[in-house]
C-alpha cells in the first residue's frame, strides 16, 4: 500500500529475511512454503509492528526481525486455518492442501510454527528482555490459536445460537490478538512506557476486530478478482460471522429456518450461497456490520491521541481508515 512508503524499506527486509531463513531449510519439507509467503498479503502486521515502534521514537531496525517472526506465525495461521475451513484459496491461487494434500500441507504449518520459535529464542538481546518479549508471543500466540478453537467447537456442536460478544470475544483471539501484539511489541522494543504499549496494544486490537468483520462482509459482497478468496466460502463453512449473528437475531422464523439449513447443510451450491446473502441484506446485516466496523476504527482512532505529531502516528490513523474501506 503507498501509505507504507516511508517504511517500505523496512518491509521489504522483512520479507528477505523471512525468504532467506527459509532458503536454507530442507526443501523438501519447507520448499513450497517460500512461494506460499511470496504471494504477498497486506504485511499489516509488520507495518504496524514499525508503525508503533517509529511512533514512540524507537528505531525501525530493532524491530524488522521481531516483525518477520510475528508474519510467520501469520502464516503458519493462515495454512492451518485454510485446512480447517477447507478453504480452496488463498491470495489467489490454490491453497497448499490443494496443490500438495493435507498431510504435507498441516506439516509444513507445524514446520514453519516451530521454525520461528528457533528463530525468536535466538534474539540477539539482553536476557531480561528478551524473555519478556517471548513472554509477549507466546501470551499472544495462544489467543490466537484458542480464538480459533472456540470457533471451531461451534461448528464440531453445531452450535449457531452465538451471541454478538461471544462472537466478538473469539474474534478478539483468532485476529485481533496478533495486530494488538504487533503494535505493543513495537512500543516495547521502541522504548515505550507500559502505559502506551497497553493502549497500543488496544489500538490494534480494537483494528483487528474491524478488519476481521471487514473480511467477513467481503466474503459475501466482494470481488474475488480483488478479494482472491472465494466469495461466499464463509456460507459454505457455516462460519458464525457477525452478520449471521444478527441475522438470526432478527429474522422471521420461516428466514431464520432456511438460513440455518444452508449454514449447517455447508452448501456449496451457488444458488443456496445468494439465498443465504440475500437474507443477510434483507435484514440489514450486511449493513449492521459495516457499521460495526467503522465504530471500531474511530475507537482505534482515539487510542493514538497519547502519542506526539509524527509521520508514523499519522499512518497509524491512515491504515485505520483502510482497514474498513479495502476490497482485499
Amino acid at each position: 500500500m503507498d501509505l507504507y512508503s516511508h517504511i517500505k524499506t523496512y518491509l521489504s527486509e522483512v520479507e528477505s529475511i523471512m525468504e532467506s531463513d527459509l532458503q536454507h531449510q530442507d526443501e523438501r519439507i519447507y520448499g513450497m512454503l517460500i512461494p506460499f509467503i511470496k504471494r504477498g498479503g497486506k504485511r499489516i502486521r509488520p507495518a504496524l509492528c514499525l508503525l508503533s515502534c517509529g511512533a514512540v521514537g524507537g528505531k525501525y531496525d530493532d524491530v524488522v526481525t521481531p516483525a518477520s517472526v510475528i508474519e510467520l506465525f501469520h502464516n503458519f495461521t493462515l495454512i492451518h486455518d485454510d485446512i480447517e475451513d477447507d478453504s480452496r484459496f488463498r491470495r489467489g491461487e490454490p491453497t497448499l492442501h490443494v496443490s500438495y494434500g493435507i498431510p504435507i500441507a498441516l506439516n509444513s504449518g507445524d514446520a514453519l510454527y516451530t521454525f520461528l520459535w528457533k528463530k525468536l529464542i535466538s534474539f540477539d538481546m539482553e536476557e531480561t528482555k528478551l524473555i519478556k518479549l517471548q513472554k509477549l508471543y507466546a501470551a499472544s500466540f495462544k489467543r490466537v490459536v484458542d480464538g480459533q478453537g472456540i470457533e471451531l467447537s461451534w461448528i464440531h456442536n453445531n452450535r449457531f445460537d452465538v451471541s454478538e460478544s461471544e462472537y466478538l470475544q473469539m474474534i478478539n483471539g483468532k485476529t485481533s490478538a496478533l495486530m494488538g501484539l504487533s503494535c505493543e511489541i513495537g512500543v516495547f522494543l521502541g522504548g515505550g512506557d507500559k502505559k502506551i504499549q497497553n493502549t497500543l496494544r488496544e489500538y490494534g486490537e480494537k483494528l483487528g476486530t474491524a478488519f476481521q468483520v471487514q473480511d467477513d462482509v467481503l466474503n459475501v459482497i466482494g470481488d474475488f478478482k480483488k478479494y482472491k478468496k472465494e466469495i461466499g466460502g464463509d456460507i459454505s463453512e457455516g462460519k458464525r460471522t457477525i452478520m449471521v449473528v444478527h441475522c438470526l437475531n432478527h429474522s422471521n422464523e420461516s428466514d431464520k429456518k432456511q438460513l440455518l439449513s444452508i449454514l449447517a447443510s455447508h452448501s456449496k451450491k451457488q444458488a443456496d450461497i445468494s439465498t443465504a446473502i440475500k437474507l443477510l441484506e434483507k435484514y440489514g446485516s450486511i449493513e449492521y456490520a459495516k457499521n460495526t466496523a467503522i465504530s471500531l476504527v474511530e475507537d482505534a482512532k482515539k487510542c493514538l491521541s497519547p502519542l506526539k505529531s509524527s509521520k508514523d502516528k499519522k499512518t497509524l490513523e491512515q491504515v485505520a481508515d483502510y482497514v474498513i474501506t479495502r476490497e482485499t
